[in-house]
C-alpha cells in the first residue's frame, strides 16, 4: 500500500534540491504534489519528471514563498482541485554569506523573510485548512545550523533557530486538530545550497573530502543527497508518524556528534 496514497501535499522550493527529492519521493507513494518555487522552470521539471514517472504534480506558475496572495491562491487551488490539503512543507530558503562587520539590512531581512516569516505564513495558511479537517501534517526544513555554526550565515543561523522555535509552539497549539507539526534539520547535503560564497561545492573541496569524510568527522563518511531528507520528510507525512510533534529530527549523517 503507497504510504501517501490519495494524500495531498504542498512543497515550497520544490523546483531542485531537497525539495524536488521530497517532491519525487511523494508522488511515488501516491500523493497529489502541488510544487511551489519562485523558479517556475525548476518546478516544471520537478513537475515533468514526476509525471514521467506516473505520479500526480501540480505547478501554479512561478511562485515567491514572500508572496502570501500568491501562496494563498497556491493553497486555494490546491484545496479546490483535491479536496483537501494533508501536508505542508515549508522547504524553500535562502543564504547570503557576510559577518556581522560588512552584512547588509536588506540582506539579513531577506534572509530572514524566506527562511523564517514564509515559515511562518506558510504553516498559517495550511492550518487554516487542516483545522477544519481535523488532521494535517506540517514539516519545515531548518538546518543543523540552527544549533552549531559556522561563520559568515548568521542571519541564516538565525532563522533556522527560528524554525525550530515556531514549530514547538505550533506544534502544542495545534495539537487538539490533529494537526502534527516537526522540523527536519539537515547537515551537508549535496544541493546548489551548498555552493559557497566563492562558488565552490563545499562538498566537492579536497578540504571536505579529507576531514569530513576520511577522517570520518561526518561518521557515516559522504555528503547526504536530497533523498535523504526526502526518506524522513515521509515518515513524517505519513501514518506511521502518528504520536511525534514538536520534535526536531536530525539527517546529518552523524557529524553532529563528532563536535
Amino acid at each position: 500500500m503507497l504510504r501517501l496514497e490519495n494524500k495531498t501535499a504542498i512543497i515550497t522550493g520544490a523546483g531542485s534540491g531537497i525539495g524536488r527529492g521530497i517532491a519525487e519521493e511523494y508522488a511515488g507513494e501516491g500523493a497529489n504534489v502541488v510544487l511551489s518555487d519562485i523558479n517556475e522552470e525548476g518546478a516544471q521539471e520537478t513537475r515533468a519528471i514526476i509525471e514521467e514517472a506516473g505520479g500526480t504534480a501540480r505547478c501554479y506558475g512561478k511562485i515567491d514563498v514572500t508572496d502570501y496572495d500568491a501562496m494563498r491562491k497556491v493553497r486555494d487551488q490546491a484545496v479546490k482541485e483535491f479536496g483537501a490539503l494533508d501536508v505542508m512543507v515549508n522547504n524553500a530558503g535562502i543564504v547570503v554569506y557576510d559577518n556581522i562587520l560588512e552584512s547588509r539590512l536588506d540582506d539579513w531581512r531577506k534572509v530572514i523573510e524566506v527562511n523564517l516569516e514564509a515559515v511562518y505564513m506558510g504553516s498559517k495558511l495550511a492550518a487554516e485548512v487542516m483545522v477544519e479537517q481535523n488532521s494535517g501534517r506540517i514539516i519545515s526544513i531548518s538546518s543543523i545550523q540552527s544549533f552549531m555554526t559556522t561563520s559568515q550565515v548568521g542571519a541564516y543561523n538565525a532563522a533556522k533557530a527560528g524554525v525550530v522555535g515556531l514549530t514547538k509552539s505550533m506544534a502544542v497549539e495545534l495539537a487538539p486538530y490533529n494537526i502534527l507539526v516537526n522540523a527536519i534539520a539537515p547537515g551537508a547535503i549535496k544541493t546548489g545550497m551548498s555552493v559557497a560564497k566563492d562558488g565552490t561545492d563545499e562538498t566537492e573541496t579536497e578540504d571536505f573530502k579529507e576531514n569530513y569524510l576520511a577522517k570520518r568527522r561526518i561518521p557515516l563518511g559522504r555528503a547526504g543527497v536530497p533523498r535523504d531528507i526526502a526518506g524522513t520528510a515521509l515518515f513524517l507525512a505519513s501514518d506511521d508518524c502518528r504520536y511525534m510533534t514538536g520534535q526536531l529530527l536530525i539527517v546529518d549523517g552523524g557529524y553532529s556528534l563528532t563536535l
